[in-house]
């Protein structure tokens, strides 16, 4: 497991927050040189803490406004594997987890229409001995594409024994 300093966390939490920030204005945040939180960064990046930059597009702009999740129940036959793999490449899945529990796998895609919807469907159960499915649609985003927080919180209440709040509880460094 990667070791992080408060440093670190704060850093990881302005740059999700916005990733094109100057490194000399996250060095002003945290009180470091421009130089300094350009080694961090360098370094949060080669212990591959930081995996990669990406820009957020909105997905009616590329006529993608349905959002579904299709809950799938796999057999474990000889076209599980292929299908897997066939799953993680398809450009309409946005994202696959394996899950436990009653189905084996939660997928998250964009899509134009219904008819694009179905399409995706029939795809799958052409790569994967699918046993049941279960898809929903999405009537709009409450939260979505969150960010990761790093930093600990300055500070956390802890009840009290007598059930009121105690004083907050302060974490080292903080």
């Amino acid at each position: 497991m990667v070791t992080l300093d408060d440093v670190d966390r704060r850093i990881l939490d302005l740059l999700q927050a916005n990733a094109r920030r100057t490194n000399a204005e996250i060095a002003e945040d945290v009180g470091l040189t421009a130089p300094s939180v350009f080694e961090r960064i360098r370094k949060l990046e080669q212990r591959g803490v930081i995996r990669g930059y990406t820009v957020q597009v909105d997905p009616q702009a590329l006529g993608k406004p349905l959002t579904a999740f299709i809950r799938l129940t796999a057999a474990y036959d000889d076209r599980h594997a292929a299908g897997v793999q066939a799953l993680a490449a398809d450009p309409d899945v946005l994202e696959c987890y394996s899950v436990a529990g009653e189905d084996c796998f939660i997928i998250k895609t964009r899509v134009s229409d219904p008819s694009a919807l179905q399409a995706l469907i029939h795809r799958i159960r052409g790569q994967l001995t699918v046993l049941r499915s279960v898809t929903m649609i999405a009537l709009s985003a409450v939260k979505e594409g969150g960010p990761l927080r790093a930093a600990a919180p300055q500070a956390e209440r802890r009840p009290a024994r007598n059930g009121h709040s105690a004083a907050p509880v302060r974490r080292r460094g903080g």
